[in-house]
């Protein structure tokens, strides 16, 4: 059976998750568990590169506070949905069949989906004021927050 819902996960998520799962499997760990502070404290840092590498202007600067607002929600709840993964994996706790991994990992994804339509709802005003340079330094940031990178 876990070798089906692996499968399913490769096929699902894609490498990266099943490569998670073969990681977890060799018992490797890339990190070590964090408190939900920990992570959040990661969180603030980033959030305070990001806006450090834009360099904002004063009236850009009142745009700022709606997305970094956004970001601190989205980080908070990264933070909580890691612990919990750290400690369902402490238990060795795996879905007892594929439809409830697929249905867990449904709910998972609808929640990003969602965290991601108000991070672009919420950077839009931001984005529209900053130049070309700015532009790029921030696309690059957001691009490697939704795929869940951290580039430090």
């Amino acid at each position: 059976m876990r070798k089906v819902l692996l499968l399913v996960a490769a096929l699902v998520a894609g490498a990266p998750f099943a490569g998670s799962a073969v990681a977890r499997d060799r018992g490797d760990t890339d990190r070590s568990a964090q408190t939900s502070n920990q992570i959040a404290a990661q969180e603030d840092v980033r959030i305070a590169r990001i806006k450090a590498n834009l360099r904002l202007t004063p009236d850009q600067e009142k745009n700022w506070p709606g997305i970094e607002t956004v970001l601190r929600d989205m980080g908070k709840t990264r933070a909580e949905r890691q612990v919990a993964l750290q400690a369902d994996r402490s238990q060795q706790k795996e879905p007892s069949d594929l439809i409830e991994f697929l249905n867990t990992r449904s709910k998972r994804l609808g929640d990003r989906s969602a965290d991601m339509k108000k991070l672009a709802d919420a950077a839009q005003p931001l984005y529209a004021s900053l130049d070309e340079q700015q532009k790029k330094r921030f696309a690059n940031e957001l691009m490697d927050l939704s795929r869940g990178r951290n580039p430090d």
